[in-house]
């Protein structure tokens, strides 16, 4: 782990391995850890690379972030300009790290090799789920997220995803400072679905030239599967049985289907 001044924040980042590079995107309320089980299988090969999102682990973003598509897609431009990766990478992206991959694939497709895109959403007309929508309000979302206790926590991460760990659950709500309970308001706030119009054609137009597979757990509870044939591709990958969390859910399996899809790319 390494910090990195990307803008007016200082960015935790995780590099493992060398080769070509693959850059892993998190979610909420995840940080670069979840990616653990995917850079142990994959940095023989490749340079992994997963950091710490603005407002999320040990990344200090500065109170002027801003969570537009735009500014979000310059912010993944400008961490690989800074770490000198090579001119085209392999982008991993999951939840919330999908819009921001997303976001970046859509502006700076010249500059993505291959995509692998896991439970997320980059379009107008989807509607949050129940606690993303709560958080959205105004009051009753900063007392939702400020009093959301471990107990409340754990029960919500084990519905979504049985086979996270315990200790995967406690580190993640251990990162859930006051700071970062307020980023993810802000993420969810700004991240209105209309902002979507008109990125989500050009997203397709982006998938029409990268090569993209589509990862999903056929029983995530916060994003329906049948988002996952809205990307432009037919190289699907329903997996039975996994949850919101499939590179977790499904280590090996996932490991072995980027590599494939890397390969070939």
């Amino acid at each position: 782990m390494a910090m990195y001044q990307i803008d007016n924040n200082q960015v935790n980042v995780d590099i493992q391995g060398s080769g070509e590079a693959i850059v892993f995107l998190h979610g909420v309320p995840d940080t670069s850890e979840v990616w653990g089980g995917m850079m142990s299988a994959l940095s023989g090969s490749y340079q992994c690379i997963a950091p710490d999102l603005p407002g999320f682990g040990l990344t200090q973003a500065s109170k002027h972030f801003e969570y537009h598509l735009d500014n979000l897609a310059h912010f993944v431009n400008q961490l690989l300009l800074k770490l000198n990766t090579p001119e085209k990478v392999h982008l991993v992206v999951h939840d919330i790290g999908g819009i921001v991959g997303l976001a970046f694939a859509t502006q700076y497709p010249d500059k993505v090799k291959s995509l692998t895109i896991m439970d997320t959403t980059f379009f107008s007309d989807h509607k949050w789920h129940a606690l993303a929508r709560i958080w959205r309000r105004p009051i009753l979302g900063d007392m939702a997220m400020h009093l959301m206790g471990y107990k409340q926590f754990y029960s919500a991460m084990k519905k979504a995803a049985p086979t996270q760990t315990t200790q995967q659950i406690r580190s993640n709500y251990n990162m859930l400072t006051y700071r970062n309970r307020r980023m993810i308001l802000k993420f969810y706030r700004t991240l209105d679905s209309n902002i979507f119009k008109g990125w989500e054609d050009n997203l397709l137009l982006a998938t029409r030239k990268i090569p993209t597979q589509v990862i999903w757990g056929e029983q995530d509870s916060f994003l329906p599967v049948k988002l996952a044939s809205r990307f432009g591709t037919d190289k699907l990958h329903i997996l039975k049985g996994a949850g919101h969390w499939p590179m977790l859910d499904r280590e090996s399996e996932v490991a072995t289907i980027i590599r494939l899809h890397i390969d070939h790319s």
